[in-house]
C-alpha cells in the first residue's frame, strides 16, 4: 500500500503541492466492502508555518445490501482536511484517509431504501419476486395459537367446574 507522507521540506521550492488525481486501493476490501474503484485527490498548501491539506476521494464501492444480500454499488464523494506545522516535521495522512473512508461506510448498507429483503421462510429474494409464505406463515402462526388457548381454556373451564361442583 503506498503511503503518502508529507514533510514541510517538501515545500521549500513552492507553497502548492498537487497529487492526483489517482486510483485509490483501499485496505478493507472483502469485509463490508467488497470492491471499490475509488480516485484521490490531494492538493496541500504552505502558509507561513501551517501546512494545510485538502483531501477528496471520489469513486464508488460497492456492498451487500443487509436486506436482500444482493452486491450493489455506492458512489462516493468524501472531502477531509487536514493540517500540520512546521514543528512537527512530517506527517503520514495514511491512516487519516483511510479512517475519512472508513466514517462514510454506511451501517447498515441497502441496495434501496425500498429493498423488500429475503423471505425468513423461503430465502426468494422478494425484490425479484413476491411470495406469500410471510401471509401463509403468519395465518398458521395465528390458527396454531387459538387451537392452544382454546384447548387450555376448556381444560381451565372443566377444572373450574369441578372445583365448583365439589363444594
Amino acid at each position: 500500500m503506498k503511503r503518502y507522507v508529507f514533510s514541510f521540506d517538501d515545500f521549500k521550492q513552492s507553497d502548492n503541492l498537487k497529487i492526483g488525481p489517482c486510483e485509490y486501493s483501499f485496505n478493507n476490501e472483502g469485509t463490508i466492502v467488497k470492491n471499490s474503484n475509488l480516485k484521490l485527490s490531494i492538493d496541500a498548501n504552505k502558509y507561513d508555518e501551517v501546512v494545510n491539506i485538502v483531501c477528496n476521494i471520489t469513486g464508488s464501492m460497492a456492498f451487500e445490501c443487509s436486506r436482500c444480500l444482493e452486491i450493489f454499488d455506492k458512489n462516493t464523494d468524501i472531502s477531509f482536511e487536514y493540517s500540520f506545522t512546521k514543528q512537527e516535521g512530517s506527517v503520514d495522512i495514511t491512516d487519516v484517509i483511510e479512517q475519512n473512508i472508513i466514517l462514510n461506510i454506511p451501517m447498515k448498507p441497502l441496495c434501496s431504501d425500498n429493498c423488500k429483503g429475503i423471505c425468513q421462510v423461503c430465502g426468494n429474494n422478494r425484490n425479484i419476486k413476491d411470495c406469500n409464505c410471510s401471509e401463509n406463515l403468519n395465518k398458521e402462526f395465528i390458527e396454531e395459537k387459538w387451537k392452544q388457548i382454546k384447548n387450555n381454556w376448556g381444560k381451565y373451564a372443566k377444572s373450574k367446574k369441578k372445583t365448583h361442583s365439589a363444594s
